[in-house]
């Protein structure tokens, strides 16, 4: 699998067009995922994006906001175990913080909500017994390359987690959620592209 590029696109714009050019938008970089002849094998077929009947981004997109309404500031298209999934970046309008909102791509619901913190959260200093940077030494172990990103997460079920985003040695990008408490991988999931900014 392979992270086919990074495109820094500003929401503002698709909002003001009802982010109509959006879906068109991933249209060509799923075009350009499948067809492309440097996919690096691992844990799953590329021929397996082919057979997806994924949904529109707006209606993953809707489902988000209804869930946190907001600013959407990123959109990232990966593949957990089997299944596509699109994940935005929501800035609430609620409580300003940004909130990771993940969407089954081909069912359209919403299967995970988690919120970004910084390393002086409250709850997060108080609850982890892994720091980040044995999280990310072991992750780094289990998938070697350089860190490009890294974030502090609280799930709604009140879970911990280090995400950090590998450009690994072999060429590709993957996405690893290390457990802040038990130091454990959670998952590590192959990111095909992603759309936006981050917040400053």
């Amino acid at each position: 699998m392979v992270k086919i590029s990074c495109f820094h696109f500003n929401f503002d714009c698709l909002e003001d067009m009802k982010i109509n050019n959006l879906p068109c938008i991933i249209a060509l970089m799923l075009f350009l995922a499948v067809s492309s002849d440097s996919i690096a094998t691992d844990n799953f077929d590329i021929d397996d994006i082919k057979l997806y009947d994924i949904v529109k981004v707006e209606q993953c997109l809707d489902q988000a906001y209804d869930t946190v309404p907001g600013h959407a500031r990123k959109l990232e298209f990966k593949i957990e175990g089997d299944d596509p999934i699109y994940e935005f970046d929501i800035e609430s309008s609620k409580d300003g913080s940004t909130y990771n909102v993940e969407c089954n791509a081909e069912e359209g619901f919403i299967i995970e909500v988690e919120r970004e913190v910084d390393e002086n959260n409250p709850i997060f200093k108080s609850g982890a017994k892994v720091t980040i940077q044995q999280a990310k030494d072991y992750a780094l172990k289990i998938h070697p390359g350089t860190v490009v990103a890294e974030e502090r997460e609280i799930g709604m079920d009140g879970t911990l987690t280090y995400e950090f985003d590998i450009q690994t040695n072999t060429g590709y990008e993957i996405k690893v959620d290390v457990d802040a408490v038990t130091g454990k991988i959670e998952e590590a999931n192959f990111e095909l592209y992603e759309i936006g900014i981050e917040k400053e």
